[in-house]
């Protein structure tokens, strides 16, 4: 398992939201994106997962708002999903960050480090909102540093670009009503788009860190990983102004893979 290809507090539900995207069911211009504060979740959140595949638990999962870096002038969030664990035969040792600036809503840049059986990526994408483009960067194991890519330099992207990561967390944002999908056409990568979330059902989960009323979204990226198309994802977000992420449900090509929450820190 690895996240999509180019892929990671307390929320307040009285966030005003910017419109950005489309919604089915829902009056033109409700999709959320921006917030009325500077950030809606805290700086040190923390949440900690059992991994499974199938019935076999074979790992940790975390997901964290690690803190506040300066890039290119402009403060960031560090959001990071990290992954370790892994049958026997197939070791998964990966970390995926996002460098996530408000004000507007937009990601600065993104960064991968997969270890994943025989497979290892080590890159970087970054996001030049002025000049609408990214660039990326390849980890050179004997320079001990990133080097741009020959190829992939000044691609443009959509004002106000996203990677997986930072869709986590716009996700929580949303006013997640049943019944109603929503649409963004502004993944970094053009061949990511559109990013469709779809809001499932409600649903009650016990797990080890306690029992939560859910909303179940699945969340769509037209590429590879946990939330490609293929995968048919699930995330289980609490009904209530915290807007946890409990559990995560998709299907890879090895079998099922679950992140159960086993423990949280909501910072501060």
């Amino acid at each position: 398992m690895r996240p999509a290809r180019s892929l990671g507090s307390t929320s307040t539900l009285a966030l005003a939201l910017a419109t950005a995207g489309t919604v089915s069911g829902q009056t033109p211009g409700g999709a959320a994106r921006g917030f009325a504060e500077p950030w809606p979740f805290t700086v040190g959140e923390r949440a900690e997962y059992d991994v499974t595949f199938g019935p076999v638990r074979v790992g940790r999962g975390r997901l964290e708002v690690e803190g506040v870096d300066t890039l290119r002038g402009t403060p960031a969030y560090r959001l990071a999903f990290e992954i370790e664990g892994g049958p026997f035969f197939y070791k998964i040792d990966d970390r995926a960050v996002s460098w996530l600036a408000t004000g507007p809503y937009r990601s600065l840049r993104f960064e991968q480090i997969l270890h994943e059986g025989g497979y290892e990526r080590h890159r970087r994408y970054e996001l030049d909102h002025d000049a609408g483009t990214s660039t990326r960067e390849d980890w050179d194991a004997e320079l001990e540093a990133y080097r741009p890519h020959p190829t992939e330099r000044d691609v443009p992207m959509p004002a106000g670009a996203l990677d997986e990561i930072s869709y986590v967390y716009l996700m929580r944002t949303l006013p997640l009503e049943v019944g109603r999908t929503y649409t963004f056409e502004d993944y970094f990568e053009a061949d990511g788009n559109p990013v469709v979330i779809q809001v499932l059902r409600r649903e009650r989960v016990r797990l080890r860190a306690g029992t939560f009323e859910t909303v179940v979204v699945r969340p769509i990226i037209q590429t590879e990983g946990i939330f490609g198309e293929g995968g048919a994802g699930e995330m289980y977000i609490t009904d209530d102004e915290r807007r946890l992420i409990v559990l995560i449900k998709t299907r890879m090509g090895m079998g099922e893979l679950t992140m159960y929450l086993r423990d949280f820190d909501t910072g501060g």
